[in-house]
């Protein structure tokens, strides 16, 4: 094997073409075809990466967690906890297995070494993150490998994924993730994210996903990480999603597809005004629409999508100052420089930020601590990332929210805020020794079952 250079292009979505000159190992007698691969699979699957925190499961886990409404046809459905084997099998069959986002880093990992490959193992882990938290028990180890002939992988514990995540990141880090692949189109000041700094950050949510069964000992190790991660919005790996409908942002695109079935949340919408949270223009207009309309951040065909924000880095912070017994001071500065920065981030003006986190404060238990920061993580994390205010309604209950008055008792029989998906219908149908015997490690299949990183409180 020699070293060489290589020219990486990478063309994402006809946005832009972006190359970077970069060291790699060559086999001499087959040259770059498998880098050539690479250049052509990064796209993809860093746009369906983005997209699958804030499409189908995000926006179902944005109604679990009443950032959102249905108002109409599927959406009153699953707000009614009425969400079936066949609701979310998008999310699994084409945006994470199958042809999606896990199946495509797969490829560029058995393929490529060093910093080609390390973006990769970030966006693997970000990805298993989704799953797992989504649904436990997951296929890792033996999946993807379909073309091998072997077509019904087991399940990998949900234990067992959180420490994948976290072998992941780190070598993600140790291979030189801090290179990146140069500059993806659609990234924010894509040449400003400091991609070391994410994957710490990853390590971080990660670790935290974990208070629930690993205490405080989770905690800490989120607040370690989390020293070393990216330091503002500028360096947050955005994905700024292109004009072209087909190509526009998931939330634009529901509501240019599917008007009037899904609106702002009347819970959110209420708190944010009792508050006088200046945010709250940003978010919706009336009460009811969330995108499609001058003005609103999130509901624009050309609005970002981070795969983690530096808002959520310093919540994390906050979280984790609190639970190791550290400084209020120290926290309460974390918690401010959050919501400050959320704010600043979607224009909102400085004089109205200042005004809004200096009345932040923290006092009395540790418990009212940490429900002060996820109140205010859950109104920032609206529009960009669901999933995880789901993850923490279900490992800390916060927000205290009130479950739907309307839900059905199918799936969901308690009637709770679900805590998990069911396994999709394609794996009921093509994996069925493997999918039972997920659900019996995991004591069944329905809503309210709990898994067991988030343990009913």
């Amino acid at each position: 094997m020699k070293t060489s250079k290589i020219l990486i292009c990478i063309l994402l979505l006809g946005i832009s073409f972006s190359c970077e000159i970069t060291d790699a190992n060559l086999d001499p007698d087959n040259p770059s075809s498998d880098l050539v691969n690479a250049g052509a699979i990064y796209p993809g699957m860093i746009a369906q990466t983005h997209r699958n925190s804030v499409a189908l499961g995000g926006r179902i886990a944005g109604i679990l967690v009443q950032h959102f409404d249905g108002l109409d046809a599927q959406q009153i459905a699953y707000d009614q906890y009425n969400i079936g084997e066949s609701d979310i099998d998008d999310l699994w069959d084409f945006g994470l297995y199958g042809a999606g986002s896990m199946k495509d880093a797969f490829v560029i990992i058995q393929n490529n070494e060093g910093e080609i490959s390390a973006l990769a193992k970030l966006y693997m882990a970000a990805n298993l993150g989704v799953a797992t938290s989504s649904w436990g028990d997951i296929p890792y180890t033996e999946a993807f490998v379909g073309d091998q002939g072997n077509l019904n992988p087991t399940y990998d514990s949900q234990e067992s994924i959180y420490m994948t995540i976290q072998t992941l990141l780190t070598e993600s880090i140790d291979e030189g993730v801090a290179a990146g692949i140069g500059a993806f189109a659609g990234a924010g000041s894509a040449d400003n994210v400091d991609w070391e700094g994410v994957a710490h950050a990853l390590k971080a949510r990660y670790y935290l996903h974990l208070t629930s069964v690993n205490g405080a000992s989770a905690a800490q190790n989120a607040l370690i990480e989390i020293q070393q991660a990216f330091s503002s919005t500028a360096e947050q790996p955005d994905f700024i999603y292109s004009t072209p409908a087909q190509n526009a942002n998931p939330w634009f695109l529901f509501d240019n597809d599917r008007p009037s079935t899904l609106g702002i949340s009347e819970v959110l919408f209420d708190e944010m005004t009792a508050n006088n949270d200046p945010r709250l223009p940003f978010y919706t207009t009336d009460g009811v629409d969330f995108a499609g309309v001058d003005g609103l951040f999130w509901g624009q065909a050309d609005s970002p999508t981070p795969l983690i924000s530096y808002w959520e880095v310093k919540f994390i912070e906050a979280e984790a100052i609190v639970r190791t017994g550290g400084s209020d001071a120290d926290a309460l500065d974390a918690l401010k420089e959050a919501v400050s920065s959320n704010m600043l981030y979607i224009g909102v003006d400085q004089g109205n930020v200042d005004s809004y986190v200096n009345g932040l404060s923290l006092s009395g238990s540790e418990d009212d601590k940490i429900e002060a920061i996820i109140n205010e993580k859950w109104v920032a994390l609206y529009g960009n990332a669901p999933i995880e205010s789901w993850v923490d309604y279900r490992r800390t209950g916060y927000p205290d929210l009130t479950p739907s008055p309307d839900a059905v008792p199918g799936v969901n029989p308690s009637g709770v805020i679900p805590r998990r998906f069911l396994y999709p219908l394609s794996e009921r149908q093509a994996n069925l020794e493997n999918y039972e015997a997920a659900i019996q490690a995991q004591g069944g299949h329905l809503l309210d079952d709990d898994i067991w990183a988030f343990p009913s409180n």
